[in-house]
């Protein structure tokens, strides 16, 4: 995910992924981010996104680029791959196959019709239009190409045994981080839910849903990554209470609730 992808989103995703946080830290965040999604989100594209060698492929914000380079060795030397994003600050050096491009999403494409993949991942739910987003995502498709989109459904995260002690305290808070999110504007919570039916509305053909799903325990690695974010969600949304409530079990070890989910979407576009 990246904040850079179009202008009416920047200044407050801009607050949101920098945060008071160095270059330094906000780089680190971005990469255990990726770590935690890498393998789900690459068995999928695997599975999903018909990858060959000599593919063209786009992606759109790409962060850090790891994506890119992965994509890289999906298609070979022959292949194109693009990591397009409105501020390419955090990119690091690439070389072909890879390339990078400064551009808004929210544009016409300016490689229309070039791309047998077009990629982005926890990028749409954070947009006001994602429904123009789709759209102009596809221009960059060639006919028959396939748009791949993966993003969050945070609806589904709730305690696994309501009836343990504080569940009811944690579900409360969990339901109330969330209007936070969504009543500010900082990012739609159930939006992965909506993914594909948008995609279809678009005009691709044969959506496919996949959802990756489990159950974590606070305490771990994943849960005290997301512990600090809900505290960022905090500074942004005001909803302090709730999302210190939704930190502290988030760090506790033992308890047990079931994850956001990450929705992946593929279409094709028609010829």
């Amino acid at each position: 995910m990246n904040a850079g992808i179009c202008p009416d989103m920047t200044q407050l995703s801009s607050v949101y992924f920098a945060s008071h946080r160095s270059p330094e830290d906000e780089a680190l965040r971005l990469q255990k981010l990726d770590a935690f999604y890498a393998a789900p989100t690459r068995a999928w594209l695997q599975q999903c996104a018909g990858l060959t060698p000599g593919m063209a492929i786009a992606e759109f914000g790409p962060g850090s680029g790891r994506m890119l380079d992965w994509f890289a060795g999906q298609t070979g030397l022959h292949g194109d791959v693009l990591g397009v994003d409105i501020d390419l600050s955090r990119a690091g050096p690439v070389s072909p196959p890879v390339r990078l491009m400064q551009a808004d999403l929210m544009a016409p494409a300016a490689e229309p019709g070039g791309f047998d993949l077009v990629y982005a991942r926890m990028v749409l739910g954070h947009l006001s239009d994602p429904k123009t987003a789709i759209a102009r995502l596809m221009e960059w498709l060639k006919p028959g190409g396939r748009l791949a989109l993966a993003d969050l459904d945070c609806s589904t995260s709730k305690p696994v045994d309501m009836d343990a002690p504080g569940m009811v305290e944690f579900a409360e808070a969990l339901d109330a981080t969330r209007r936070a999110m969504d009543e500010t504007g900082l990012m739609d919570s159930g939006f992965g839910a909506r993914l594909a039916g948008l995609m279809q509305n678009a005009g691709l053909a044969h959506v496919q849903e996949q959802r990756f799903e489990r159950v974590v325990e606070g305490g771990s690695d994943w849960t005290l990554f997301q512990a600090d974010n809900v505290e960022i969600i905090a500074r942004l949304t005001g909803a302090h209470g709730a999302s210190e409530v939704t930190a502290r079990y988030m760090r506790t070890p033992g308890v047990h609730y079931h994850d956001q989910v990450l929705v992946f979407c593929t279409g094709i576009k028609p010829a």
